[in-house]
């Protein structure tokens, strides 16, 4: 059986996940303000640096409870509870590779986004 290297599988997963998901920072616009869109803009998280080498810094207007990362292939790594709208992930101990990011808000509410350990 041929070896496929880490960096190709990396670019292949990123290339599909690009395909089909956002850019991690886009902002998505409608054509009407309801509460839709209110309730998403309240869930907007600011994730950088990303690609990330050491820590990430999560950012958000509404107090995050638990930061959640996991593997593609849905196995978590790391799970953080924490507090406030400003928080930080050390990603250190974890291997290169893509990852996302749940971010679970106090209300329940979750948002994700693909983070790319370098």
């Amino acid at each position: 059986m041929k070896k496929i290297s880490t960096t190709k599988l990396l670019l292949v997963a990123i290339g599909c996940m690009m395909l089909h998901w956002p850019p991690a920072n886009a902002t998505i616009r409608t054509a009407y303000q309801g509460i839709d869109s209110i309730m998403r803009s309240r869930r907007a998280v600011l994730v950088y640096p990303n690609p990330v080498i050491g820590s990430l810094t999560v950012q958000s207007r509404q107090p995050i409870q638990q930061l959640v990362l996991y593997t593609m292939d849905g196995k978590a790594v790391k799970r953080v509870m924490t507090n406030g709208k400003n928080n930080q992930l050390s990603v250190q101990d974890i291997q290169r590779g893509a990852y996302m990011l749940n971010t679970i808000f106090e209300d329940g509410t979750k948002t994700s986004k693909l983070i790319i350990k370098q």
